[in-house]
Formats: structure tokens, sequence, C-alpha cells
């Protein structure tokens, strides 16, 4: 059964609570390595399109911490990682129905200071202070809705669109 998938214009107010509670279950884990974070994606922007998934990035000095150890603890809260052709990074889902594979947080771990981390970072600034960029990246989702459930179309066009906004603002300040 595929994941249901719709969107919606979100109130980050919202799902801020939630990302502070999984940030604190997340940091309770014993023997984390210790990590900054930050609240991305859809949840984080009000207004934005998007589905009601928290995304989170998480970042370590050394992604090779998160080895299978630290993946297990994951997993004893919910968390699965999640099969991408992404490098520099590792996903996990945290899966509210495995029938419908609905999940509800989405956890990016990302190495600091790698070209990744910069990006998810400088996009993330992009849409929260630039009108132009969130309004184009919202029309981006209302015009490629449909292929999401075809989810590795999708998200190799979501790829395009980002690298062509990252590369094209090369004047930007980047934080």
């Amino acid at each position: 059964m595929k994941r249901n998938i719709s969107i919606k214009k979100l109130n980050n107010l919202s799902f801020k609570n939630n990302f502070l509670e999984e940030i604190k279950k997340i940091k309770d884990i014993p023997k984390m390595p210790s990590f900054t974070y930050e609240h991305i994606g859809s949840t984080a922007i009000n207004n934005s399109l998007g589905e009601e998934i928290i995304d989170i990035l998480i970042v370590v000095e050394n992604l090779h911490e998160i080895n299978n150890f630290d993946e297990k603890r994951l997993n004893n809260m919910g968390y699965h990682r999640f099969a991408h052709k992404g490098k520099g990074f590792i996903s996990y889902c945290k899966i509210k129905d495995f029938t419908k594979m609905d999940y509800n947080i989405k956890l990016f771990i990302a190495q600091k200071d790698t070209d990744i981390h910069k990006n998810f970072i400088f996009f993330n600034y992009l849409l929260k202070n630039n009108n132009k960029i969130f309004e184009d990246y919202q029309n981006f989702k209302k015009e490629n809705f449909n292929l999401k459930s075809n989810s590795k179309e999708y998200i190799k066009k979501r790829d395009i669109f980002i690298k062509k906004i990252l590369n094209g603002d090369k004047n930007a300040k980047r934080t």
C-alpha cells in the first residue's frame, strides 16, 4: 500500500512544540553524539505548502558517529533509515503506520561544515528570507504534486530545482 500524500498550507506554530519535544527525546538518547539541530522544511515556515511532516536537520561533528549502535537506538524510538541516494547525510523517518508507510518526522543527519550541511542551512534561510524564492518553491510544489506518488521522480525534479536556486543565488549571504 502506498503512502497517502496530501499537501496543504501549514501553520508553523502548530509544529513547533512537536519539534522541540522530539529534539528533547533525541537528546535524551544515552551516549548520543553531541549535535546541533534546526527545524527545516515546510513545517518550519508559516503558510508554506507541504505535508504534515516535521523535517529536522541534525548536525554532528562526524557522520560516522551515527553507526549501528546509534541506529539501533533510533530504531527503538520508531525511526527507520530511509532509502535514498543522497550522499553526505543519513535520513530517518519516524514511522507512525507501517501498513501505509506513513511517517510524521524525518531526520536529516549531516556532518558539520560539509557542503550538504551548508546547503540545507542556506536553502532554509532563502525560503524564510527571500519571498521570490519562497513563492517559486511553492509553485514548484503545486505544479509537481502529482509526481509525489512517484517519489523518485519528484525527488529528482526537486533536487534539480534546489540546485538551481542554490547556484543562482551565489551573491546572497551564506550563513
